[in-house]
């Protein structure tokens, strides 16, 4: 029975949703807090968020398709690649159009994180579940507080990673550690989210 609950948690706030999901939390929070408000301001940057995410399964569901045979990491590995390629269409073409900096952080600290977890992944099958559960909802939470209660999505998913069996508890607590190190090290650049950088 948890086996079950754990896997429909697991495929309900799947990578691909959930950081499609809080990625267009940040546009439109962007959005509202812009002074150039507009209907079609809104419908461009959310245009380009599903042409990012398009991007990233396109890689996601088509690398596989051409391997064979792959280890079983391929999937995790894979799936980071697509996000990394869809979050940096998406990272470019905010620059480049000015429409703030919250969606390109959002994006550019989600390339960061998927580095190490390409890296990391062939040798230690760290969850990228965990690890992009933790990520965006981290990353809302520093931008605005009120965005916390998502925390609780990505705590849920530590848990339901080895209840599902996609993973062991050690390498559902890796991406965790990962999720929370990279956004320390975001949090510590940028100043975000500490109370004594605010006037």
């Amino acid at each position: 029975m948890s086996a079950s609950i754990a896997s429909t948690y697991s495929a309900v706030f799947a990578p691909e949703l959930f950081v499609l999901l809080c990625g267009l939390t940040a546009v439109c929070y962007e959005w509202w807090q812009s002074t150039r408000r507009s209907w079609t301001g809104i419908a461009a940057r959310v245009g380009v968020l599903g042409f990012g995410w398009t991007v990233a399964f396109a890689v996601y569901q088509g690398f596989p398709a051409l391997l064979t045979v792959a280890p079983a990491w391929v999937t995790d590995a894979t799936g980071s690649l697509g996000l990394g390629v869809g979050l940096s269409v998406i990272w470019g073409w905010w620059r480049r159009a000015d429409w703030g900096s919250i969606v390109p952080d959002y994006a550019l600290l989600l390339v960061a994180v998927t580095v190490p977890h390409l890296l990391i992944t062939p040798v230690w099958d760290v969850s990228s579940h965990v690890l992009y559960a933790v990520v965006p909802a981290g990353f809302l939470a520093l931008v605005d507080r009120r965005a916390a209660p998502l925390a609780l999505v990505a705590l849920g998913m530590v848990v339901a990673r080895p209840l599902a069996g996609a993973h062991t508890w050690g390498e559902s607590l890796g991406g965790l550690a990962l999720g929370v190190a990279a956004l320390a090290a975001y949090a510590s650049i940028t100043g975000i989210g500490d109370p004594s950088s605010t006037a």
